[in-house]
């Protein structure tokens, strides 16, 4: 089984993120920042490789790192809230595994192709991997599930993906779902919706587990 996992290094900073109310949270589509004025915190979206039975299969996963300088918001960023406390952190871990190779039909190449290229103009750079993925002919059906479900236990672990996929928040006792859904690029935000209900994350918590950071 490979592992994405946060080191003790990522896990400090999420400590600190918990003990530390940042002064602005903001959105952009392939990141959160947490700005604390003169440094800030960057949960990004990352690919890697997957462990597939499949050459081009990747895992998406979220990255934490300081910053050491002011955020400069762009024309993509959106404000999500200002000076509001955190009263809980907790890592968003998912188990991600692949079905046998499929070759694509003529449509998903097309949308391959165009991902590729959005991903690159985003990114500002082209990445060789996405560049392989997007020429590819096919790929496996990919499938999330919760780290400790019978399902994960039922797949070949020489084909199996352990990964921190970013962060859910509680502010006020609504929650900001801060992390990757279903091994798809980007943090998806549908009509400006940031903070969800307890009984909206159901779903989730069978696809995900939260692991509570303590302060």
């Amino acid at each position: 089984m490979r592992e994405y996992i946060y080191k003790e290094t990522e896990i400090e900073l999420i400590r600190h993120l918990r003990n530390n109310t940042p002064e602005k949270i903001w959105y952009n589509f392939v990141f959160y920042v947490f700005d604390y004025g003169n440094y800030h915190l960057i949960l990004e979206c990352a690919d890697k490789e997957a462990k597939s039975q499949n050459k081009s299969d990747e895992a998406l996963i979220a990255e934490l790192t300081r910053k050491n300088e002011k955020y400069v918001p762009d024309e993509h960023s959106k404000l999500v809230c200002e000076n509001k406390p955190i009263d809980s952190v907790y890592i968003v871990r998912t188990f991600l595994h692949f079905s046998d190779f499929r070759n694509y039909t003529k449509p998903e190449k097309i949308a391959n192709r165009i991902g590729h290229k959005v991903k690159s103009f985003i990114k500002g750079k082209s990445d060789p991997l996405d560049e392989i993925i997007s020429k590819t002919t096919g790929v496996g059906a990919e499938y999330i599930c919760h780290p400790k479900s019978q399902e994960a236990k039922n797949v070949d672990l020489n084909f199996a993906n352990l990964l921190d996929v970013g962060l859910l928040i509680e502010i006020e006792n609504k929650y900001l779902r801060a992390f990757l859904q279903s091994n798809g690029f980007g943090f998806h935000i549908w009509e400006d919706k940031y903070f969800y209900e307890t009984e909206d994350l159901k779903e989730d918590t069978e696809l995900y587990e939260f692991i509570k950071i303590e302060k």
